[in-house]
């Protein structure tokens, strides 16, 4: 495959560092709107590009033609990305969608005549007829989380007669008990004020930020550690291709108080303040004094940081009660720094789970535009396979 890659950051660098060895990629053209300095490797390679030109954008697209673009930058982009892919019928993958309400302020689906509707719309879908027509492919929130969670719980439900409750439990360890950032301060701020959706009932249900406290047992050395829902883009899929009654995503984080606190004294709100004749929004001054996003993981005091995840999904099968578990644990930031790919605890998982993503792309029959947990066992399988061979601990159980 010929890739072209947008936005050479935390991610995008491992991406290519990780995709650069695989013997299905012939060459990697990376573009980002600063200058990079890219792997010295003679299939990759680097253009300066502002995507708000679309102009250049989309002569760089008739000019290569590429058999994938993926979008690791802004999911802003997103559908200016996919017009681009149209216009050239190459495959398109993001790792996000803007997930923002609907502009006519209406609930939302990916279907018209759906019956299911969502307070929170996922912008891709707006080009699913096109790309069927086209029969081009477009694989979207296709990280690690949404993504690679996604997957799992595809895997897990394929099991039951009947779904009742599938749980997504994140791990978020950063090592020490000191405020630092491991990705982006105006993502993850964004983040904490969105208020979180659960499915229930056959509805979407809006819930309060850092509600839901349980206790959840996560895998060792962790075990019960007190998870609270969070507004994740999984929700956003999943209740439209996986039929249940109970869908929700509850997150450990070690940092939690911090968050708590900028969300409850208001520090993350977008509404903007007088201060001294100054219009400035406490979102926008929080993003310019908290401190910037880390970039020397070396420390010994970060090297237990870690990600992971667990699917739990409790259902029916020939009418009995059973549980499956679903436990992937990535390796911790000591061991992320031996693999030398400048990476973090959590951009590792994210380049990883989508650099596997995108190398299954020539296994996936379908076409239009899809997240994964619609992909087809065989694509599925590849990438679960792939895991243990990044350093990944993946352990499934059935309980009952």
């Amino acid at each position: 495959m010929n890739v072209l890659l947008i936005g050479y950051g935390s991610v995008g660098e491992v991406m290519t560092a990780i995709l650069v060895h695989q013997k299905d990629i012939r060459s990697i053209l990376c573009v980002d709107y600063l200058e990079k300095k890219v792997l010295n490797n003679p299939k990759v390679h680097f253009k300066r590009l502002d995507m708000s030109d679309k102009n250049s954008f989309f002569e760089l697209l008739r000019e290569h033609k590429f058999d994938l673009v993926i979008n690791t930058s802004t999911p802003r982009f997103n559908l200016l990305i996919m017009e681009g892919c149209l216009r050239e019928k190459a495959n398109y993958m993001d790792l996000a969608s803007m997930w923002d309400p609907d502009p006519s302020g209406k609930p939302w689906s990916p279907e018209p005549d759906c019956k299911l509707k969502s307070p929170y719309r996922v912008e891709e879908f707006d080009y699913r007829d096109k790309f069927v027509a086209s029969n081009v492919k477009g694989l979207i929130v296709a990280g690690v989380s949404p993504g690679l969670t996604n997957l799992f719980v595809r895997e897990a439900t394929e099991y039951f007669d009947k779904v009742e409750h599938v749980k997504i439990r994140l791990l978020d360890y950063s090592g020490t008990e000191e405020l630092y950032f491991a990705w982006s301060k105006e993502g993850l701020l964004d983040e904490i004020g969105c208020k979180p959706l659960v499915y229930e009932d056959c509805k979407f249900k809006i819930m309060e930020p850092f509600s839901g406290e349980e206790n959840f047992n996560y895998p060792a050395p962790f075990g019960k550690q007190k998870a609270n829902l969070i507004c994740q883009d999984e929700i956003g899929t999943l209740p439209f291709f996986i039929k249940a009654d109970k869908i929700d995503i509850k997150d450990y984080d070690n940092l939690v108080s911090y968050h708590k606190a900028l969300y409850h004294l208001g520090l993350i709100s977008k509404e903007k303040v007088n201060v001294k004749g100054v219009e400035v929004s406490p979102f926008d001054l929080s993003c310019k004094v908290l401190p910037d996003v880390l970039t020397d993981f070396k420390d010994k005091k970060y090297g237990k940081a870690q990600f992971g995840f667990v699917i739990e999904v409790d259902g029916l099968k020939n009418r009995k009660k059973k549980t499956i578990r679903y436990e992937v644990m990535f390796p911790n930031q000591e061991a992320i720094n031996g693999l030398k790919l400048n990476a973090n605890f959590i951009s590792y998982p994210t380049a990883l789970s989508a650099s596997l993503f995108a190398l299954s792309i020539p296994k996936i029959g379908l076409i239009g535009v899809f997240p994964p947990e619609c992909l087809e066992k065989k694509a599925r399988e590849f990438i679960i396979k792939e895991l243990p061979k990044h350093h990944v601990k993946v352990r499934m159980k059935i309980i009952g």
